[in-house]
């Protein structure tokens, strides 16, 4: 079988991590250390504040360094309880959600039955440490061949210098053999189609949109396999 793509691009958080359960883990913990008791609405209030902030980030009215604080600030003054050590419950966070490597129900046997076929990269906005503490205790790592963190990268999805620096990185001359795959319509979508390459949105349970800055949505991981080989 002929296969369109040389090298897949994937996306880290709910792609492949099952980040809700990280986040709501992480979260529960980094709040008990505080001696705090977090139920769901809180975890609900922290998710929306964190997303805001990623979003921000995003667009670039926010920069990294300022994002994690910020979300925790947010979070404690949506409660009514604000506080001035954010930053310390921030590096607490990140170092629990660093030990979460939940991964969503059939990513493990879909990156290695991928990983046979095409050179696999995970292309993340995530927060370095955090990102490569997951990544290298995950069973997902033998069958990864490299990763590129925006923090590391210096520019962050949907950037068109994001991938530009990938494409220097591995010698891509030819972008219609790349594509990547991810969650996010304004990072890894958007970020794929300011980079020239073909874009598929895992979707998961999530009904399907057809936005246009998918070339692709699939629901199940083994759906990419009908693209990767389309004639």
């Amino acid at each position: 079988m002929r296969k369109r793509f040389d090298i897949v691009l994937l996306d880290a958080d709910e792609t492949i991590f099952d980040f809700k359960q990280c986040e709501r883990v992480a979260f529960t913990r980094t709040m008990a250390e505080f001696g705090i008791t977090a139920d769901d609405q809180m975890v609900a209030v922290y998710s929306e504040c964190n997303d805001r902030c990623w979003k921000a980030l995003e667009r670039g009215e926010l920069t990294r360094e300022r994002l994690q604080s910020k979300r925790y600030e947010d979070f404690f003054n949506a409660i009514g309880a604000p506080r001035d050590d954010c930053a310390l419950v921030d590096e607490r966070y990140k170092a629990n959600l660093a030990e979460c490597r939940y991964l969503l129900p059939g990513a493990l046997e879909f990156v290695e039955k991928l990983h046979q076929y095409c050179a696999v990269y995970i292309a993340t906005n995530g927060i370095a440490y955090t990102q490569h503490r997951r990544m290298d205790d995950s069973p997902v790592r033998a069958h990864i061949d490299g990763m590129y963190i925006s923090e590391e990268v210096g520019h962050q999805k949907p950037s068109k210098e994001f991938f530009d620096y990938i494409f220097a990185d591995l010698g891509v001359s030819d972008k219609s053999r790349v594509c990547i795959i991810g969650d996010s319509l304004t990072s890894d979508m958007k970020g794929g189609r300011n980079a020239g390459i073909t874009t598929v949105r895992y979707l998961g349970a999530k009904p399907r949109e057809y936005d246009p800055l998918c070339d692709y949505e699939i629901n199940e991981y083994d759906e990419f396999f009908n693209i990767l080989f389309k004639n």
